[in-house]
């Protein structure tokens, strides 16, 4: 099995990943139009700051939901994956912008996890 990296979207309005990462160092992922697999390296562009900041892995998958504590709005009950933080980045070279000059498409575009623009991916990884 070939391990994947992607890059999702964290909507801030819907669940406050950041805190739950820092506090509890995992977040769950519903597991609805998502194909993640153990091992897979998922990115998270965080909507509030219009960069990438965390680093995770899943770590398990069709687990309960462990962090409907952090949701904004009622926490959907439904299988997840468990994404545990491995890194967390705070300097600028991870901006939207900067993204961009790598392909990055933003809108729409992150409504599912990307996985097929290798120059993005393949970036995000060297700043990490």
């Amino acid at each position: 099995m070939k391990i994947k990296t992607r890059l999702a979207f964290a909507n801030k309005k819907k669940c406050r990943h950041a805190d739950a990462l820092k506090e509890q160092r995992f977040i769950s992922w519903t597991m609805n139009r998502n194909r993640f697999s153990v091992g897979d390296i998922v990115y998270l562009f965080m909507s509030d700051e219009r960069c990438v900041r965390f680093k995770t892995e899943v770590v398990e998958a069709d687990c309960d939901r462990g962090d409907s504590a952090y949701w904004v709005i009622s926490a959907p009950n439904d299988k997840t994956y468990k994404l545990q933080l491995i890194a967390e980045y705070e300097g600028d070279k991870l901006s939207e912008d900067k993204l961009a000059e790598y392909g990055f498409k933003g809108g729409r575009s992150l409504q599912k996890p990307i996985c097929n623009k290798l120059a993005l991916l393949n970036y995000i990884q060297s700043v990490f």
